[in-house]
């Protein structure tokens, strides 16, 4: 496996790239609504926008929020499974 193959998105969840997917989605609506609003100077238009790409970002927030999680969580589990193998080999030599 290349160093290009080891990016957070190749490694994450199936929950976590959903998650970011749909996060960057409402973002990209945000943005054309933001410049349809602008392009047509309507005011709540561009107002709607902000609440979108808030929505979006927050989701992007919560993608990484999962990440960070589930990479905790293979940290806890090969550390579990290293201290299983040491007290192994310690048993075994005995």
């Amino acid at each position: 496996m290349s160093w290009m193959d080891q990016n957070p998105y190749s490694t994450g969840s199936r929950m976590y790239q959903r998650v970011l997917i749909a996060g960057m989605i409402i973002l990209g609506i945000g943005f054309i609504v933001a410049i349809v609003g602008g392009l047509t100077s309507t005011r709540a238009l561009s107002m709607t926008s902000l609440w979108i790409m808030g929505a979006g970002l927050i989701t992007h927030v919560i993608a990484q929020i999962i990440r960070i999680s589930g990479r905790r969580r293979e940290l806890r589990e090969s550390l579990e499974a290293d201290r299983t193998r040491r007290e192994q080999r310690g048993k075994d030599s005995t």
